[in-house]
């Protein structure tokens, strides 16, 4: 996909509905997609920072995650993101874990 459709097309992964709303409105899908997905940067963040990982959003299709040393990794949805997130930061990532709680909150 070209970076045009990226930044104006639907995405694909259900958490990266489009049209969260049903107003069948592609300008307010994207729209509340995009706030969306700021929203969830916001929470991803807070869940790697104990790894030394940091995630941002690329073009609207995917995450970019990336550690202190500047290596970088892009996963296109949220199931992959923990995968990759984990690999680059080598650990688990468990955000039930009673320390990873204490570490975040």
């Amino acid at each position: 996909m070209c970076e045009v459709c990226a930044v104006f097309g639907v995405s694909q992964h259900w958490t990266d509905a489009a049209d969260p709303m049903g107003v069948r409105n592609v300008a307010a899908g994207i729209l509340e997609n995009r706030s969306e997905r700021n929203k969830r940067l916001a929470l991803i963040n807070r869940i790697l920072k104990p790894a030394g990982l940091t995630g941002s959003d690329w073009d609207g299709e995917a995450y970019s995650i990336e550690d202190a040393d500047g290596r970088r990794v892009v996963a296109p949805d949220l199931s992959a993101l923990w995968r990759h997130a984990e690999r680059l930061g080598q650990r688990l990532i468990d955000p039930l874990d009673a320390d990873f709680l204490q570490a975040t909150s």
